[in-house]
């Protein structure tokens, strides 16, 4: 009977394993942690605190209603007048339509000081004084970070109609990237907000 030596024999089972040993660290580091190229954004409210006369008011927020292209995580960019390009890393960090009525209600809380907000729906009894109804029809980027806003508003009391009417704004984005844009998406919002304080002013008499 042949006898192998125990150290060839270790020598043996080491050569084979260190193949085997190579190519499980290699499937590790494939199937390891990889850096994530999410970006997450939200509109944000450039509109300084105002220093005009308080409007001390109650105003509703809704119905607002925007297209289904804009309603998903996605950050849409418009290619032409037939295509869009969805961006999969870079996202809203919460739904585009309550971002925006979130942000509108920031602008308006400081264009109208004493102003105070209802959610929609509201209940009867808790009816605020005027209520503003935003139809977005457009809202994105184009390719150069030219931002349209092209929405419809009217300011309603006691369900009548007293001002509205409807807007295009554009916004040009003040540098390359996704943040530029996103700050131009701001900017244009804050603008419709300006037109929107000025229709509570005049129905208010302030």
């Amino acid at each position: 009977m042949r006898h192998v030596s125990p150290t060839l024999a270790a020598r043996a089972a080491a050569t084979l394993r260190a193949p085997v040993l190579v190519s499980l660290v290699a499937l590790a580091a494939c199937l390891g942690p990889r850096s994530d190229p999410s970006a997450f954004f939200l509109l944000s409210s450039p509109v300084p605190a105002g220093d005009g006369a308080p409007v001390p008011v109650s105003i509703g927020l809704g119905p607002l209603t925007i297209p289904g292209y804009l309603d998903r995580p996605q950050i849409i960019t418009r290619l032409s007048d037939d295509e869009i390009a969805l961006a999969e890393a870079d996202r809203w960090a919460e739904p585009f339509a309550a971002n925006l009525l979130s942000t509108l209600e920031e602008n308006l809380g400081k264009l109208l000081p004493g102003s105070s907000y209802v959610a929609y729906p509201w209940y009867p009894v808790d009816a605020p004084d005027y209520a503003v109804r935003l139809d977005v029809r457009r809202f994105e980027a184009d390719a150069s970070g030219t931002v349209l806003l092209d929405a419809t508003w009217r300011l309603d009391r006691a369900d009548a109609r007293v001002d509205g009417g409807a807007t295009r704004i554009t916004e040009q984005a003040e540098g390359p990237g996704r943040a530029a844009a996103v700050a131009a998406h701001s900017r244009a919002l804050a603008e419709l907000s300006r037109e929107i304080e000025g229709a509570v002013r005049r129905a208010a008499g302030r």
